[in-house]
């Protein structure tokens, strides 16, 4: 996957330089610090973010202003800041795959040394356990906090599985194909499943939530690679098992599939296109938005399947970190205002304004939050969660090298049997030439 991870909200005071003082132990100052600037990406914890920065500005006076791109143009635009050492942002909002090479570049700073000098720090307990050590902690130092997080979830329409006389969800891909051949209507435009092999993350995340719910390799910390770099896609034969399941359901899905991403599939499930849906839980604010969804109040959501019930399940972790530019031109104001953001006061901000990653374990007991939100509840039936990175600095390279020959067995250029073959020999490649493999 990519693909993708949480976001949070703020609260009011009053500004002036004796107030600064106060709540940053002297550490700050209008005249010092005015205005911080933030690049994202186009995601909807921007929204939260930006609600947070306006109450952060009535806290203290300094300005925040976040800049949103497109998810590509934003990765490229950061990699060109980070390349040419700019100093144009203090701070920026990273997919958790992306975090790795800006470390590996020093195009990001540690949090550190601003934290021993910060009044008010980031509370890295009060995260969701996990979430932070991830993929925020590198070489036993912190580079980023989550401000967006999210697993792999399914939505399914409630109304259709009704109509059918199919009781409760899908637990295992065979009940998952069964279900989407029985709830497939091409006549009334509605197919069994909607899915994204379009679109590089998301295809890759098609066979990486199959791919998790089969036995992790031996020496493995996740499913693609062992402790020492080596491919593990041929262990056991599971990444063709992933990928068979993947196939299995193409006959079953909304047209168009070929050229459909993230949005695409999203949409297509919005417009009451499709029965069932998976996807990382980031993706679905906009199902429950009735400015936007015509199935509102038609969906109810699930953990994805498993192959078996045996043992317990896994699951992937994705989301989003703010980290602070290695040339930041102020760096302990960016510091607090991500102490801020991260806080219970920043979450709620966050949740408000309708970014629902949350990243604080707090939201997932509250039932406000869950009414709202509802596809954060199946977050409390996950029992192991792993990062999709672990250690891989040049994760983007690692993901289009396998997803190129996943999406050769989708649209039939290729056996499944041959793309795995493939991409483990091309990913064993890439993995020397890095030089991962000692």
């Amino acid at each position: 996957m990519s693909s993708r991870n949480l976001a949070k909200h703020a609260g009011a005071v009053l500004l002036g330089g004796s107030v600064l003082a106060a709540v940053f132990g002297g550490t700050l100052s209008v005249a010092k610090a005015e205005e911080l600037r933030i690049i994202a990406t186009g995601e909807p914890y921007g929204l939260g973010l930006k609600a947070a920065a306006k109450v952060f500005e009535t806290k203290t006076g300094i300005k925040v202003t976040v800049d949103q791109f497109p998810y590509s143009d934003a990765y490229n635009k950061q990699v060109l800041l980070g390349t040419a050492g700019s100093d144009e942002y203090d701070m920026m909002v990273l997919d958790c795959i992306w975090l790795p090479i800006f470390v590996k570049n020093k195009w990001v700073q540690p949090f550190e040394p601003l934290e021993e000098k910060a009044k008010e720090k980031v509370e890295w307990d009060a995260f969701l356990p996990g979430i932070a050590d991830a993929y925020d902690v590198i070489d036993g130092k912190r580079w980023a906090a989550p401000v967006d997080f999210f697993i792999e979830v399914m939505g399914y329409r409630t109304d259709l599985f009704e109509k059918a006389g199919l009781k409760e969800p899908p637990k295992t891909w065979d009940e998952f194909k069964a279900h989407a051949e029985k709830l497939n209507d091409p006549a009334n435009n509605v197919y069994g499943v909607v899915s994204m092999p379009g679109e590089q993350d998301g295809g890759y995340s098609e066979w990486t939530v199959r791919l998790a719910s089969l036995p992790m390799p031996p020496n493995s910390t996740q499913f693609v690679w062992d402790k020492n770099f080596k491919p593990m896609l041929e262990n056991d034969g599971n990444g063709r098992k992933a990928l068979d399941r993947w196939l299995e359901i193409k006959p079953f899905t909304a047209p168009g599939a070929n050229e459909m991403g993230y949005a695409e599939a999203t949409n297509a499930y919005m417009q009451g296109n499709a029965a069932m849906y998976i996807n990382w839980f980031g993706f679905f604010p906009d199902i429950e938005n009735p400015e936007t969804s015509k199935v509102l109040g038609k969906v109810a959501y699930a953990l994805p399947p498993r192959e078996t019930l045996d043992g317990k399940r896994t699951d992937y972790i994705g989301g989003y970190q703010i980290a602070i530019a290695a040339n930041a031109p102020k760096p302990d104001a960016s510091y607090q205002f991500i102490a801020f953001v991260t806080s219970a006061e920043g979450q709620d901000i966050m949740l408000e304004a309708g970014a629902s990653g949350a990243y604080r374990a707090d939201v997932y007991n509250n039932d406000k939050w869950l009414t709202k939100f509802p596809f954060l509840k199946p977050v409390k039936e996950t029992e192991v969660l792993v990062p999709l990175t672990s250690g891989l600095a040049e994760y983007v390279e690692m993901q289009r090298t396998v997803y190129d020959q996943l999406f050769a067995a989708w649209v039939g250029k290729s056996t499944s049997d041959a793309a795995i073959s493939t991409a483990n020999k091309n990913l064993d490649e890439l993995m020397k030439s890095l030089g991962y493999q000692k």
